[in-house]
Order: structure tokens, then sequence, then C-alpha cells
């Protein structure tokens, strides 16, 4: 007997697809059925992602977006509807890390890393629940924050300030838009191989010193489970989330870590 789509019939963006746990996402809505739009800056990994949903046998396209560009978010969406006919998940996954003291943080990294991962996340959601309000039918909004996001880092305050303010701006959707049953939630993975780990990598060790890898690997440490997370892990909780198996959870940010953090 074949196990039923979740997803089948639903229109799902991810933004910042093309690479990372955002392709995992894409991957993983459309083989449960979803159309999904690859919302990217970069077209070239974009169209890579959308070319592999479609050669496993699912239906994608690559859309453009620029999150730290407020004005594009609304010509993306427009166009994913005139695409598939609708908009019923958005998956906000774009966002930029900077690694760098907390004194020696200047202006234009705040203004950079906020205007991506805050600004371009919250009125990204605006825009995706304005179209599912016209629809009248709800809809599931799915923002990624970070295990960064549920506490404060010395060598990266910017990148955790912006995914705690994703878990706020989470919570308040989540009842601005309830009696709308557009549910709104948040994820908070831990430590997740992708090329952004190996950025913040890289990045520590050249500015402290340390010997590539070993920050990661001191982190993993202190992981109960003792392991890195897969993104199929990650992707699995964004499934569920969009899904009607969900349908009772709304204003909540789960974390995906390993036991790293428990509130």
């Amino acid at each position: 007997m074949s196990i039923p789509e979740r997803l089948a019939g639903k229109v799902a963006i991810v933004t910042g697809a093309g690479r990372g746990i955002g392709r995992t996402i894409a991957d993983t809505l459309a083989s449960e059925g979803a159309s999904v739009a690859v919302a990217e800056l970069n077209m070239e990994a974009a169209q890579e992602s959308v070319d592999l949903i479609t050669e496993a046998g699912g239906t994608a396209v690559a859309v453009a977006l620029n999150l730290g560009k407020v004005e594009t978010i609304a010509p993306m969406i427009d166009q994913v509807v005139a695409a598939f006919g609708r908009l019923d998940i958005l998956v906000n996954n774009a966002g930029l890390v900077q690694i760098n003291p907390f004194l020696k943080v200047e202006e234009e990294e705040w203004d950079r890393v906020m205007n991506v991962n805050l600004k371009g996340t919250f009125f990204c959601l605006q825009a995706a629940a304005k179209q599912m309000e016209k629809q009248g039918e709800g809809g599931r909004i799915i923002s990624m924050s970070s295990i960064s996001g549920r506490g404060g880092r010395a060598d990266s305050s910017v990148y955790a300030a912006s995914k705690m303010g994703i878990i706020s701006i989470t919570r308040s959707a989540a009842l601005a838009l309830a009696d709308k049953n557009i549910l709104v939630n948040a994820i908070c993975p831990g430590i997740v191989p992708t090329p952004m780990w190996d950025q913040i990598d890289d990045e520590r060790a050249r500015l402290f010193g340390y010997e590539a890898g070993t920050a990661r690997a001191a982190l993993v440490e202190q992981v109960p489970l003792k392991r890195v997370a897969e993104a199929e892990e990650v992707s699995a909780v964004v499934a569920f989330l969009a899904s009607s198996e969900s349908s009772f959870i709304t204003g909540q940010a789960i974390n995906v870590d390993g036991g790293m953090e428990m509130d």
C-alpha cells in the first residue's frame, strides 16, 4: 500500500534553498508532494536545487529574492502565485552569520546581519501571511532560528540577537494570525554540517587561532547525544510543521540540537 503524500497539492516557498539546510528542506517538502519555490539571491544555486527536485520527480521553480531588500519580497510571492496558483507554506530559511568578538562589532555588520536575518524574515512572513489571508484557507509559516537564539554568544552576538528576534517575531505572528488559521513556528537547529558551519569554523580559526575544525569538535562534546545533526533531521521537523499533523501547534520554537538546549 502506498503512503499518501502529506503535502500533496500544497505550494511552498523555501528561502535560501540553494544550498545547505534550505536545499534539504526544499527536497523534503517536494518529496512529500508540495510544489516548491526555491527563493534565492544566487540563481545558479537555486536552479541546481530545482534540477535535483525535478530529476527526482518533484515540482519546483527558482525565484529571485534578495532578503536584504524588502522591495523584492512581494514580487517574489506574486511570481510564485502566478506559477502555482496559491501559497500554503513559507519556510524562512535564508540568513547570514558573522563571527566577530563583541567589542569589535561595527554598525555595518549589525545592519547587514539584521537586515537579512530579522528585517527580511519579518517582512517575508508578513507578505506570505497576507497572501494566505487572501486565500482564506490558513497556512503554515516556519522560520529558522538557532540554538544561538536561546542565549548569548560572545563571538557572534549580532547573529544571536537576530535569531532570538526570530523567536519573538514567531510568537507575535502566531498570536496575530491564529484567527486566520495561519500557524507560525520556529526551529532552532544545533550543529549541522553545512557551508554555514564551515564558515563559522573557518572564521573562528582565523580570529582566535584555533586549528581548523577544532571549534566544531569542542561544541560536539557539549551535545548530550555526542554528534552533529543531519540536515534531514531538521527538514523532517519542517515537513511535520508544514503538514496537517501539526494543526494544534503554533507560537513554538522547537530545538533540533541533540539536547544542547532544553528550554
